[in-house]
């Protein structure tokens, strides 16, 4: 190889770590960043074609997650879990067979948790069913179930009467194309959901304002959230804009 392609090629390489390298130092200290950000900063002069094949790259490579459309984040976040209780578990079994038809996400508050900086103690179950089967299933569980129910609980309802430290159970709509995972079969909650729903529901009027936007910070630092799946969900529950401001003061 002559000396002159040689040395092209060395600088050529050198070039693409050296623009990998770049990436990579913005990563570490942005919690998420866009293509974007990179054209304007750290990748200025790289044609975006170039940057899109260093961005897949170092996705495939493990270094990097796309956690939304054009929006990256380092891979040393990890996956939130939720797992169902025994409680929960034996719920959903009476439930579905009784309801066959319905769907439903089921949970305990504990699931949320690990996203709160306040640990008051709530042990309510929550049973989200389509709309109009949601009577049905308070009438069904009142017959079998000794604990406290509540149907569809306003704010003043929750704040005056729902002891959340009690073994309650909510009943409420389930909002269609809610993003939902499954734990030994269980339909639950996925993060994007819990963000979005603390941050709107009537029974979790303690969680709005300040709270949820702490809860945002905990998952964008510490887990893997998909903010296109967040976003699509929040927009169908009218909180979209408010999710980008937040997103926005938390980058």
């Amino acid at each position: 190889m002559p000396i002159f392609s040689y040395l092209c090629s060395v600088n050529s390489i050198l070039r693409m770590v050296g623009i990998s390298n770049n990436i990579i130092s913005l990563a570490e200290n942005r919690t998420q960043f866009s293509v974007d950000d990179l054209l304007h900063s750290v990748a200025k002069g790289v044609e975006r074609n170039t940057l899109s094949w260093h961005l897949s790259n170092l996705c495939k490579l493990g270094k990097l997650r796309r956690i939304g459309r054009g929006i990256y984040s380092l891979q040393n976040k990890t996956t939130f879990v939720v797992k169902a209780s025994k409680r929960v578990k034996s719920l959903y079994k009476s439930l579905h067979k009784e309801f066959p038809l319905a769907d439903f996400c089921i949970y305990e508050a504990s699931v949320i948790t690990p996203l709160l900086h306040d640990l008051s103690p709530n042990t309510t179950i929550y049973i989200e069913t389509n709309r109009d089967v949601t009577e049905s299933v308070f009438n069904y569980l009142s017959q079998k179930y000794q604990g406290r129910l509540f149907l569809t609980p306003t704010k003043e309802m929750t704040s005056k009467y729902i002891d959340l430290s009690q073994e309650n159970i909510i009943i409420k709509p389930l909002i269609s194309e809610s993003p939902l995972t499954e734990d030994n079969g269980v339909p639950m909650p996925t993060l994007e959901k819990i963000l979005v729903d603390t941050r709107t529901d009537a029974d979790f009027y303690y969680l709005h304002g300040y709270e949820n936007l702490e809860m945002l910070r905990t998952a964008i630092t510490h887990y893997n959230v998909n903010q296109t799946r967040l976003l699509r969900y929040a927009d169908r529950r009218n909180e979209k804009g408010s999710i980008l401001n937040d997103l926005k003061e938390i980058q």
